[in-house]
C-alpha cells in the first residue's frame, strides 16, 4: 500500500451503493485511473462536488496493487464557463468520453494531460463558438488523438478523402492553412463558417478512422445529436 498525489481531470463518476462514488480520472503522472471514493456522497464537506466531471483536481490516493481509494481531493480548476454554455459543454463531454474510451489504465502520458488541460482551458475562455468553429475544434482534437496514438497518416487520410470526393483534399489543405496562419480567433471563426458541412463530414471520417484503428466506439452523435437530424 502506498499514498500517491497527482493532478487529474475527472472524466466521469458513477454512484455506488448509498454513499460511494466510482470515479474515472485522467492523471498527469499515472494515466487513466479508476478510484473509489467511499462515503463521499454523505460527506458534509464539498469533496463530492470536486469529483464532478470536467474538474481539474489534485487528488490523494491510497494505492493497493491496481486498486485505488480516494483519500483527499481539491479542485484546482473547474472550467466554469464550459458548464454554462451548451455548445462548450457538448464539445467538452465528447472530449472526455473519447479519452475514457481510447486510453487504457496503463497509459501514462503527462504531455497529453497538459494538452487536455490546454484544450479545455481554450474552450472555457472562448467568448462564443460558431457552428463551423465547433467542428474545427473537434477535428483538431481528433487529429491530436491520432498523432498521440501513432495512427495519423496523411497519405491514408488523403486516400479516404479522395474516395469521398476529389475536392475534399483541397478543402482539407485550406483548413490546415487557415489554422496555421496567425489570425484573430474571430477571423478564424468567420472563415470556418464557409466549411461547416465539410468540417462535419471530416470529423465523422476521422472518428470512423480512429474507431477502426483503435477498436473503440467514440460517437459524436451521442453528444451533438441535434446537428444530425433534419440536415
Amino acid at each position: 500500500m502506498k499514498i500517491i498525489k497527482t493532478n487529474c481531470i475527472v472524466l466521469k463518476k458513477v454512484e455506488m451503493r448509498e454513499a460511494d462514488l466510482l470515479v474515472t480520472l485522467f492523471s498527469k503522472d499515472y494515466g487513466k485511473i479508476m478510484a473509489t471514493a467511499y462515503g463521499i456522497r454523505k460527506s458534509k464537506k464539498r469533496d463530492v462536488i470536486s469529483l464532478n466531471p470536467l474538474n481539474k483536481v489534485e487528488v490523494t490516493l491510497i494505492q493497493k496493487n491496481n486498486y485505488y481509494i480516494v483519500k483527499d481531493v481539491e479542485i484546482i480548476q473547474n472550467f466554469k464557463h464550459i458548464m454554462k454554455d451548451i455548445e462548450k459543454l457538448e464539445i467538452s463531454l465528447y472530449v472526455l468520453d473519447s479519452i475514457d474510451k481510447i486510453y487504457y489504465t496503463t497509459d501514462e502520458n503527462g504531455d497529453f494531460f497538459d494538452k487536455l488541460v490546454e484544450i479545455l482551458s481554450f474552450i472555457d475562455v472562448l467568448p462564443y463558438i460558431k457552428k463551423g468553429y465547433k467542428y474545427y475544434i473537434l477535428l483538431s482534437f481528433l487529429r491530436r488523438i491520432m498523432i498521440e496514438q501513432g495512427i495519423y497518416d496523411i497519405n491514408e487520410i488523403s486516400l479516404i478523402l479522395e474516395k469521398e470526393k476529389s475536392e475534399n483534399i483541397r478543402k482539407y489543405k485550406e483548413i490546415l492553412k487557415i489554422s496555421k496562419n496567425s489570425l484573430e480567433n474571430s477571423e478564424i471563426q468567420e472563415k470556418m463558417e464557409m466549411y461547416v458541412d465539410f468540417l462535419k463530414k471530416i470529423v465523422i471520417i476521422f472518428e470512423d478512422f480512429i474507431n477502426s484503428n483503435l477498436q473503440t466506439k467514440i460517437k459524436l452523435k451521442k453528444f451533438i445529436m441535434e446537428e444530425f437530424y433534419g440536415n
